[in-house]
C-alpha cells in the first residue's frame, strides 16, 4: 500500500504543478494536464457544481494565464481507502496570489495502474475561517 500511497501523492503534486503552469500562462501544459484525467472524470467544485472532463478542459483553457504569480501548496495527504490499484486520497490545497489566500480540502479517486495515474473523481471543499 505504501507504493500506491506514494504514487497517488506524487500524482497530486504533479497535477497541481501543471495547473500552476497553466495559471501562469503556459497553455502548452493544458493537453498534458488533461492526460491525467480519465475519460469519465467528474469534478465537484467548491460551489457544488459537477464538471465532466470536457468542462474541466474548457475551464483550464479559460484560466490559462489568468492567475499570474499564484502558488499552490499541497499538504496533509491521507489515504482514505484503497481497492486494487485505485486509491482514494484526501489532501489540503493552499492557493496564494498576492494578498488572496484560499484553503480547500480535496478528495480524489485515482487509478494508479496507469501512467500517468488516472484521476476518476475530485471533490473540493473550501475551508473558511
Amino acid at each position: 500500500m505504501i507504493d500506491l500511497t506514494n504514487k497517488a501523492s506524487q500524482s497530486v503534486i504533479v497535477l497541481h504543478q501543471l495547473i500552476e503552469a497553466v495559471f501562469h500562462g503556459d497553455g502548452s501544459k493544458t493537453a498534458e494536464l488533461l492526460t491525467h484525467f480519465a475519460d469519465d472524470f467528474v469534478m465537484v467544485t467548491p460551489t457544488g457544481k459537477s464538471l465532466a472532463l470536457a468542462d474541466v478542459g474548457d475551464l483550464f483553457n479559460r484560466l490559462t494565464g489568468a492567475r499570474q504569480g499564484m502558488t499552490i501548496s499541497i499538504e496533509q495527504f491521507n489515504v482514505i481507502s484503497q481497492r486494487g490499484d485505485e486509491v482514494v486520497i484526501q489532501y489540503h490545497e493552499l492557493q496564494q496570489q498576492q494578498n488572496n489566500h484560499s484553503h480547500r480540502i480535496s478528495l480524489a479517486v485515482i487509478n494508479c495502474a496507469t501512467q500517468p495515474p488516472s484521476w476518476r473523481y475530485l471533490q473540493e471543499t473550501m475551508v473558511t475561517n
